[in-house]
């Protein structure tokens, strides 16, 4: 380690045009596309890339412009400055370039990852939705003239790229045990230890009274330092799963509104589209306001566990989809909630159950902020290692 020197190679304001062959896309004529995958895929914009690789949609057994797999694939068309790396050898359109590195291929993704931002800005306060062949080629990028420095900065941030995918699975596999478990211990199919009475079939407008939020709180009432505890209806969709143990912002408005009571159930009451209406979340505290479009399911503790039903509206979502009114915006009123059927053991089991998947859901939270706080760090790493400001040992 003592003989080790850092890289002392010079670094350079380079024009893209320097550091890789472009080709911009041009776009076959529509005659010839297909969606049974006949010729090669075809990568026009934005649509096409999805976790940095391109994706297959369309098909095209014509096109006069092409990259090769690895290649590097940048939209040129709003949104501009968006990169990723070609999945397969692909005919490109008019809303991409590709681009050939000439130095080390992983640098220069990393370098154009990190310049997306100077696209954005670009856009921004501006007419400019297209680049063209010479804005493209005269982009510069930051990068030192030693391709052993590049691959170096390219390796680093390759391993952390590896991490975070490796937590991206392990969060997916987490869900996937998860939502089996759900569907094994919501349903009876397996019981804990322990438990052994009947389960029984409900309906809940016979054990809960149905109520709505307050009409008049709405999202620009809310901030984090707000007095008052408050839940608007689209944290229900975005910020909240099935149970609520931390309420995140609050409202200095004074007046009177609907306040939640430990152990309601809370779900979203409207939205353009049905598929979010499924989703119930439970507050174990009272006192809070409830915003308009939440519609609030009211249930006695010591018959139901307001967690317990959250997890049973999840994975009876094909059921609560059946509930739903409306054509351009959806609806769910608590007279439809009122006919939702489930099974639910004694309270004690509930809880039991609750407690298992609460558990579960702990362990892949963490495991979010694990991933969270791992880009954070790959930021700035970005930040120094691609601008020179901090340079890699040999």
């Amino acid at each position: 380690m003592g003989n080790q020197q850092r890289f002392n190679s010079e670094w350079s304001d380079k024009p893209l045009s320097d550091l890789a062959v472009i080709t911009m896309g041009q776009s076959p004529s529509s005659t010839f596309y297909n969606s049974h995958s006949e010729g090669l895929p075809l990568i026009q914009g934005n649509a096409d890339i999805e976790n940095r690789k391109t994706i297959e949609r369309v098909w095209t057994t014509q096109g006069n412009k092409h990259c090769n797999l690895g290649d590097l694939i940048l939209t040129v068309r709003a949104p501009v400055g968006s990169v990723a790396v070609a999945s397969k050898n692909a005919c490109i359109g008019r809303g991409v370039c590709g681009l050939k590195p000439i130095g080390n291929s992983s640098y220069l993704f990393h370098a154009l990852v990190h310049a997306e931002n100077q696209w954005l800005a670009l856009e921004q306060g501006s007419t400019f939705t297209a680049a063209n062949a010479e804005q493209v080629g005269q982009f510069r990028l930051y990068a030192p003239d030693d391709e052993n420095e590049q691959r170096a900065i390219a390796e680093v941030l390759s391993d952390v790229d590896g991490l975070i995918n490796a937590l991206d699975a392990l969060i997916a596999k987490k869900r996937a045990i998860k939502q089996a478990t759900m569907q094994q211990l919501l349903t009876g199919k397996t019981r804990l230890s322990g438990f052994s009475g009947a389960w029984e079939t409900k309906r809940l407008g016979e054990i809960a009274s149905f109520f709505k939020g307050s009409s008049l709180f709405t999202k620009t009432d809310m901030s984090l330092d707000g007095k008052k505890r408050c839940i608007h209806y689209g944290e229900l969709f975005t910020t909240y799963g099935e149970c609520i143990t931390e309420v995140l912002h609050g409202t200095d408005r004074e007046e009177s509104f609907f306040r939640s009571v430990n152990n309601d159930v809370l779900m979203p009451a409207s939205d353009v589209t049905p598929n979010g209406l499924a989703t119930a979340s439970c507050i174990n505290e009272s006192d809070i306001i409830l915003g308009g479009d939440i519609l609030v399911i009211r249930v006695p503790s010591e018959i139901l566990n307001g967690v317990f039903l959250a997890y049973a509206i999840k994975i009876n979502r094909n059921q609560v989809m059946q509930l739903v009114t409306g054509t351009t915006v959806y609806h769910l009123y608590g007279r439809d909630m009122a006919n939702f059927t489930f099974v639910a053991p004694s309270v004690e089991e509930q809880m039991a159950i609750v407690a298992v998947l609460s558990d579960m859901d702990a362990e892949i939270s963490a495991l979010e902020q694990h991933k969270d706080k791992t880009i954070a760090i790959k930021q700035g790493m970005m930040q120094q290692l691609l601008t020179g400001k901090v340079r890699l040992l040999k």
